[in-house]
């Protein structure tokens, strides 16, 4: 969830780079760049290419490429990639808006018919030089003696290749305030996702830097779409074989293991998530997880909340096979999961705070006491200690900082530094406030 920002940021400037280097999306600039950007990798891989098309209908791209990595002994082919823009006039004004600091409305970057051998070494490779954790290679547990699924296993269940297409860009929403991402990707007889994503922003941004320096990852909108085109019936027979069990065994030792995985490592999902897991397993089709949250939310900030907090602030849903699940009960010990990960993890704030300061934050005297405050009174009282009550039972201590369309934002002080929460007003059972 930290991490947003920063992805959010990369994209967009991966996107206007790559925008920069087209040479104003003339043939000739186009060539040039792509010929150099062949000449930086040759220390990595040989890359060698068709064509360049430049299309009317508002799009630059490279055709027929072919990447040979030096590590392995095979190669990447690519259909095309493409740099897309709305129309050929925006397409042509994106060199003149870099020019001038300016960030285009909208870009996008897509792979078509992309191929990725199952033989060659290049995804055992990448798999090889990834991080290990306990939540690595989830899809294997209950597949018989098989620690992880790979190159060898997915030809084994009848696939010779990865063959799909992928498209991921962003949109500056000004009538909303909103930057959205958008990813589509789907691998033939596999799976095929579609992910969007909204940020709320406090002020328009006009250019990259200004983007990068003033964007906080206010979640506003989520939905992710997960369709399964084949790969769950084939990995259920095939693991079902390696077990030497009836394909609904398997799948039982299979929820039961990962659920035991989950619970070992601090995220315990409740039986309406784990039902509709095994659902979507056994029935293939459409999974839809959507998020709408009735004010924007940093997702830093969740860590801070009790899980069934978290579901309601993101006005959270689930759908397998349009289906809803009713039950999204959920919970996780955040210590745990950051050492699952590697990581290290925040103090969260004490359910119950009396404000004693630690030895290292300096001793404030408040000659004053707590009184009861009507909910729809807080506003009145921005900048002053309030102790806030959930209905939930968690109590926090901070400073009163806004109160607006229904969600009262209180700062409170935690180890390291300080974090603001948005507590929905709705929400709130009793407040008190210093004064």
């Amino acid at each position: 969830m930290r991490k947003l920002k920063t992805v959010a940021v990369a994209i967009l400037v991966v996107l206007v780079l790559i925008a920069g280097g087209v040479g104003g999306y003339l043939w000739y600039g186009t060539k040039q760049q792509v010929d150099q950007i062949v000449t930086m990798a040759k220390p990595f891989a040989e890359i060698s290419y068709g064509g360049i098309e430049v299309s009317p209908a508002g799009s630059v791209g490279v055709n027929r490429l072919r990447i040979m990595p030096h590590f392995v002994n095979e190669s990447v082919a690519i259909g095309a990639i493409r740099l897309n823009a709305p129309n050929i006039l925006a397409l042509l004004n994106i060199r003149r808006q870099l020019g001038k600091g300016q960030l285009p409305e909208a870009l996008s970057l897509s792979l078509d018919q992309f191929e990725v051998p199952l033989d060659g070494g290049i995804l055992d490779a990448s798999a090889a030089s990834a991080r290990k954790t306990p939540f690595d290679n989830l899809d294997a547990l209950g597949c018989g003696s098989l620690d992880a699924l790979g190159g060898a296993e997915w030809q084994e269940m009848g696939y010779t290749n990865f063959t799909g297409n992928m498209k991921i860009g962003y949109r500056l929403n000004a009538a909303r305030n909103l930057l959205e991402l958008q990813m589509d990707s789907n691998t033939r007889d596999w799976a095929t996702l579609n992910v969007d994503i909204g940020f709320a922003m406090s002020t328009p941004a006009t250019s990259v830097m200004e983007l990068a320096t003033s964007l906080t990852p206010k979640l506003a909108k989520l939905n992710v779409v997960l369709r399964d085109d084949g790969l769950n019936q084939r990995r259920n027979t095939y693991c079902a074989a390696k077990a030497g069990k009836t394909i609904d065994a398997y799948l039982n030792d299979h929820v039961r293991l990962l659920t035991e995985r989950l619970n070992a490592n601090g995220i315990h999902p409740g039986p309406g998530l784990v039902e509709a897991y095994r659902r979507y397993l056994t029935e293939g089709g459409q999974l839809v997880i959507s998020a709408a949250p009735p004010a924007p939310i940093d997702p830093a900030e969740l860590q801070f909340y009790k899980a069934e907090d978290v579901v309601r602030l993101l006005g959270l849903t689930l759908t397998v096979n349009e289906k809803a699940v009713t039950d999204l009960s959920l919970d996780w010990d955040a210590a745990k999961v950051a050492r699952a990960l590697g990581v290290e993890s925040e103090s969260v704030p004490a359910a119950a705070d009396t404000g004693t300061p630690s030895a290292s934050q300096p001793v404030v005297v408040i000659q004053k006491a707590y009184h009861p405050t009507p909910v729809g009174e807080l506003g009145r009282h921005i900048g002053k200690i309030a102790r806030i009550k959930t209905n939930t039972g968690v109590e926090y201590r901070g400073q009163l900082d806004t109160f607006a369309d229904g969600v009262v934002r209180i700062t409170v002080r935690k180890s390291g530094g300080s974090v603001t929460l948005p507590l929905r007003v709705n929400e709130i059972a009793s407040a008190e406030v210093v004064y």
